[in-house]
């Protein structure tokens, strides 16, 4: 397999009540064989997001799923209670949900997938008014500042690592990355939130690392509300974001990529 359509979308965010839209009820057209639902896409607490989720299993040959910041959102629930949960009912897909959670996907001898949340990397001299400005330190239990930055370390760590072994031993492969946060800052959110107090909470500049560049391919991710696509450093950078109310003026459900 040569070539692999997918469709790329984020931060549905199904939780959220709108207009004439029932909770857990959205609806677009199916434009590729495979999805990737890029994080923010409802609460892993509520079991219609896992019904909702069996919906999207029967249009598509294969389900990408990364977990957002909102997943876990919920009365006692944890980082690990959330994923353990999507695990859970990846268990039951038949194979067609891949949760990517540090985890590689060999789609074919020549192409692959590396996916993570990759929180983002708070910075230190705004971290008072993160800690509680950020909803993900309210919604989520036991979350702090200083788990935030060590799962940042550990996904950042597992992407660098991965990259740089396919580079190395395995040239001829290209490489998609999906991820919840943004891998770079400029272009990928709002400008006038640039450079402000909770602007690291949803993008890390990576392209100097050595997660970037060859063979990475596309680099698409949500988190930000915000799509775009262009190419930096050699990588495209991609996003097709909804968000809340009537969603992003640029979102388009059916836009598919040829990877």
């Amino acid at each position: 397999m040569d070539q692999f359509r997918l469709q790329i979308l984020s931060d549905l965010h199904l939780e959220v009540e709108r207009p004439d839209e029932p909770l857990y009820t959205y609806d677009f057209p199916a434009s590729a064989p495979n999805l990737a639902l890029l994080g923010d896409i409802g609460w892993t607490r509520d079991d219609r997001l896992f019904d909702w989720l069996r919906a999207q299993l029967a249009r598509f040959e294969t389900v990408f799923f990364v977990c957002g910041n909102h997943e876990p959102y919920g009365v006692d629930a944890t980082v690990k209670d959330s994923m353990d949960r999507v695990k859970s009912f990846q268990q039951s897909s038949s194979g067609k949900l891949i949760v990517l959670d540090r985890t590689r996907f060999d789609v074919s001898p020549t192409l692959t997938i590396l996916g993570c949340t990759l929180w983002s990397a708070l910075d230190p001299d705004c971290l008072d008014i993160l800690s509680w400005s950020l909803t993900d330190f309210k919604r989520i239990h036991g979350f702090d500042a200083a788990s935030y930055n060590t799962l940042h370390q550990t996904d950042l760590a597992w992407l660098c690592e991965s990259v740089e072994a396919i580079r190395r031993d395995e040239p001829h492969r290209r490489v998609v990355v999906l991820t919840h946060h943004a891998p770079t800052i400029e272009r990928t959110g709002d400008p006038k939130y640039i450079g402000g107090p909770t602007s690291s909470a949803f993008a890390t500049e990576l392209t100097e690392l050595p997660c970037w560049g060859s063979p990475v391919h596309i680099w698409a991710f949500g988190h930000t509300h915000w799509c775009c696509d262009f190419e930096r450093n050699g990588v495209r950078v991609y996003a097709n974001q909804r968000g809340y109310g009537t969603g992003a003026t640029d979102f388009d459900p059916s836009k598919a990529v040829l990877l």
